[in-house]
C-alpha cells in the first residue's frame, strides 16, 4: 500500500517538476470559509543609530506597522505555514492561524522567535536577524498587540492568519523569501522521521536499503508515521523487542521516498478521496506500466473534477456521492486498485479502518455484470413514478450493517464484507441471515413498513450467491426466463409446478422441504394479514408471529390457525396452497429434528410474507377483489 502511495508522489513530481522538498511539507493556511484574511506584523530595516563600537551591527529591524491583505493559496510558498506538534506551542514557522488573538500572538509568534533564535542550524548572520526581531517583539509587544486588535475591528467575523513581513528598500518580503526559514521547514520536518519525542530517542541508520526504492541510501529513518501502518510502542512491533531505536529495521525509508509518500498523501486527499456510505476512502492505482497508470490517474482526476451525471448513473454499483467504479471496470488487468478506508476525527489524527488491496478491473466488471443480472430479476422490477425502485448497490449491504443509534455501529463488519466482495473471499451465509433478520425484527416489532427492506435483503442474498461468495453446495446453474419476464400463477392446476420451479431456481436458499414449508406458511400468513387489514383496519394475527422469533413448533402450529381464521373471514380461497403446505410439512418431518437456526427459520418466513403476491393464483385474486 505505502509503495503505491509513493508511486503517486512520483507521478505528481513528474507532472509538477517545480515542486521542492519544503513545498511537500508545507500546508496551505488559506481557507476561504474560515481563514480568508491575512495580517502581517511588518518590520522595517533601519540604520543602527546606537552603534557604539566596530562590533555592533550597522542595521537593525524595528516594528513598522500591521499590514492587511486578502489571503489566498498563491501565498503558500511565501508564508511557509506548517502546524507544530502541540496546540500551545509554536508552529514550525512564525505563521499561524489565529484562534485567540492575544494567545496566538504570544504563544505562536513571539514564542517561535524565543525558541529558535539560536538554533544550531543557523549561521551568525541569521542568528542576529532573529535575535533582533525577538528583541523588538519584547520591547514593543504591547504596541503590536494593540495595533493588531485595532486592525481586526475592521475585519468581519471570519478568521485570519498571522505572519511576519519585512520591508527593505521599500520592498516587502515574506518569511518565504529568506532561505533559512525554508531550511527550518526542511530540517524540523526531517528530524521527525528520525527522532521521537515520545520515546526521547532516535531511530535511523546509514548506508542501508530503503524498503520502497530498494536501493542503498545514505540514511534511512524509523519514525516515518504520516500514515500509521504500524506502531512502535508494543512488544512484537519493533525488531529487537521494545528498543524503539531499532524501529528503522521494520520499515526503513529514505528521505526521497518519504517525501514521495508525503506528496502522494496530498495528492490522494485532493484528487483520489471518495465517499462510501458515510465512510471515506482513498483510491490508489498500482501498476508497473507507467503510461497505463498515468492514463488511469488522469481519467480518475478528470472524473473527480467533472462529477458528471449522465445515463451511466443507472449502472452504479456503489451509488456513492463520488461514483468512480464505473470507469475502473474498463481498465486492463495490468493495473490493480487499492481502497484505503480511513477516519480523520482531527486534522492531526489519521486512522486506517480497512485496506482492500489488489482489486483487478476484471473483478469490478464481474460485480457490475452480477449487479445487472440481479437488477433484472422479476422480484426487483418494482416501479414507482416510472423509476425502478430496486437496483443493487453497496447501500443495500449498508442497510443491514448500518451505523445508527438504534442498531449500533457496524462499520467494521460493513468494511470486512466489502473487502470480501472485492477480493472474492467466502462470506458466512448464516452471519448475513442473522444480521438481516435482526434488522427486519426491529422494523417488525416497531410496526414499521418493512416490505422494502425485505426485498432488498433478498436482492443482497442473490447478489452474493451469484458471485458464489457463500460457496453453497446447491447453487443453481441457470435461472428460468420466467424470473426475468413475468412470473405468474394463472390457475390452481399450475400452482404446484410454479412453486416447484421457484424453489428449484433458488435452491441455494430452499434446500429442502423444511425451507419450502416455512416459506409457504409465510406466504399464507401474509394473505391473512392482507384480509384483516382490509376488513378490520388492523392485523391482530401479527401477535401470533412472536416478533419473528418463532421456532419449528410455532411455525408448524400456524397452519391450522391460519385456515381457521380464513374460514372465519369467509375468505379461504387458498385451499390448493394449504394442501401444498401440508405436503411439505409432512415431508419435513418432526420439527424437533429440523436442523435450522431460529434466525434462518424466521428469515425464510419473512421472505414468504413479502414475496407473497407472486404466489397468489390469479383466479383467487379476482375472488378476493370481489
Amino acid at each position: 500500500m505505502i509503495n503505491g502511495i509513493a508511486e503517486l508522489g512520483k507521478y505528481e513530481k513528474t507532472n509538477n517538476p517545480n515542486i521542492s522538498n519544503f513545498d511537500i511539507w508545507l500546508e496551505d493556511s488559506f481557507d476561504e470559509t474560515s481563514y480568508p484574511h491575512l495580517l502581517l506584523i511588518e518590520f522595517k530595516k533601519e540604520k543602527n543609530e546606537k552603534k557604539e563600537s566596530l562590533l555592533d551591527e550597522e542595521w537593525k529591524w524595528v516594528f513598522n506597522k500591521i499590514d492587511y491583505r486578502e489571503h489566498s493559496s498563491s501565498l503558500k510558498s511565501k508564508l511557509l505555514y506548517k502546524r507544530g506538534k502541540g496546540s500551545n506551542g509554536p508552529d514550525l514557522t512564525p505563521t499561524s492561524k489565529v484562534t485567540e488573538l492575544g494567545k496566538t500572538f504570544e504563544k505562536k509568534i513571539m514564542k517561535w522567535f524565543e525558541s529558535n533564535k539560536n538554533d544550531n542550524s543557523l549561521n551568525d548572520v541569521d542568528k542576529y536577524f532573529l535575535n533582533s526581531i525577538e528583541a523588538e517583539f519584547k520591547e514593543k509587544s504591547d504596541e503590536i498587540l494593540f495595533q493588531l486588535k485595532e486592525k481586526t475591528e475592521s475585519i468581519d467575523t471570519k478568521g485570519f492568519v498571522l505572519s511576519i513581513a519585512f520591508r527593505e528598500n521599500e520592498k516587502q518580503k515574506f518569511i518565504g523569501d529568506f532561505d533559512f526559514f525554508s531550511k527550518f521547514i526542511t530540517e524540523k520536518s526531517k528530524i521527525d522521521y528520525k527522532y521521537s519525542r515520545t520515546f526521547n530517542r532516535s531511530s535511523f541508520s546509514e548506508n542501508k536499503l530503503c524498503s520502497i526504492c530498494k536501493t542503498k541510501q545514505p540514511e534511512v529513518f524509523g519514525y516515518f508515521t504520516s500514515l500509521k501502518f504500524y506502531t512502535v510502542d508494543k512488544p512484537g512491533m519493533v525488531t529487537g523487542g521494545l528498543d524503539q531505536s531499532k524501529s528503522w529495521k521494520n520499515y526503513p525509508i529514505c528521505l526521497d521516498c518519504a517525501l514521495d509518500v508525503e506528496l502522494g498523501i496530498k495528492m490522494m486527499e485532493k484528487n483520489l478521496s471518495f465517499s462510501f456510505y458515510g465512510l471515506r476512502y482513498y483510491l490508489i492505482p498500482k501498476t508497473t506500466n507507467k503510461k497505463g497508470k498515468e492514463d488511469t490517474i488522469e481519467e480518475i482526476i478528470t472524473y473527480k473534477k467533472s462529477q458528471r451525471i449522465n445515463d451511466k448513473d443507472r449502472l452504479r454499483i456503489t451509488n456513492a456521492e463520488n461514483e468512480v467504479f464505473s470507469i475502473l471496470q474498463e481498465q486492463k488487468n495490468s493495473i490493480t486498485f487499492n481502497l484505503l478506508f480511513f477516519d480523520k476525527p482531527q486534522k492531526s489524527v489519521f486512522r486506517i479502518l480497512a485496506s482492500i488491496e489488489d482489486i483487478l478491473p476484471s473483478r469490478i466488471k464481474q460485480l457490475f455484470e452480477t449487479k445487472d443480472f440481479v437488477d433484472n430479476m422479476i422480484f426487483f422490477k418494482e416501479f414507482k413514478e416510472g423509476k425502478q425502485m430496486f437496483r443493487f448497490n453497496f447501500g443495500v449491504l449498508r442497510t443491514f450493517f448500518p451505523n445508527s443509534k438504534i442498531e449500533g455501529n457496524h462499520d467494521k463488519f460493513f468494511l470486512e464484507l466489502t473487502q470480501k466482495i472485492f477480493n472474492d473471499t467466502r462470506i458466512d451465509y448464516q452471519f448475513i441471515i442473522q444480521q438481516i433478520i435482526y434488522h427486519l425484527r426491529n422494523c417488525f416489532v416497531s410496526d414499521q413498513y418493512f416490505w422494502f427492506d425485505s426485498i432488498k435483503s433478498f436482492m443482497l442474498i442473490n447478489f452474493l450467491n451469484n458471485l458464489n461468495l457463500f460457496r453453497l453446495k446447491n447453487k443453481e446453474d441457470k435461472m428460468d426466463s420466467q424470473f426475468y419476464e413475468s412470473f405468474e400463477i394463472n390457475s390452481k392446476d399450475e400452482l404446484e409446478s410454479k412453486v416447484e420451479l421457484f424453489f428449484e431456481d433458488f435452491k441455494g436458499f430452499f434446500v429442502g422441504d423444511v425451507h419450502r414449508s416455512i416459506f409457504l406458511v409465510g406466504v399464507l400468513s401474509q394473505f391473512l394479514l392482507n384480509i384483516q387489514q382490509r376488513e378490520r383496519g388492523a392485523t391482530p394475527f401479527r401477535s401470533k408471529l412472536k416478533g419473528l422469533k418463532m421456532d419449528g413448533r410455532d411455525i408448524t402450529a400456524l397452519l391450522p390457525e391460519l385456515i381457521e381464521k380464513l374460514e372465519q373471514y369467509k375468505s379461504n380461497w387458498y385451499v390448493p396452497l394449504e394442501n401444498l403446505i401440508s405436503k411439505y410439512l409432512i415431508a419435513a418431518g418432526d420439527f424437533r429434528k429440523w436442523n435450522m437456526s431460529i434466525d434462518e427459520m424466521n428469515y425464510i418466513f419473512v421472505l414468504g410474507m413479502n414475496l407473497s403476491k407472486y404466489f397468489k393464483i390469479k383466479t383467487e385474486e379476482k375472488n378476493e377483489e370481489e
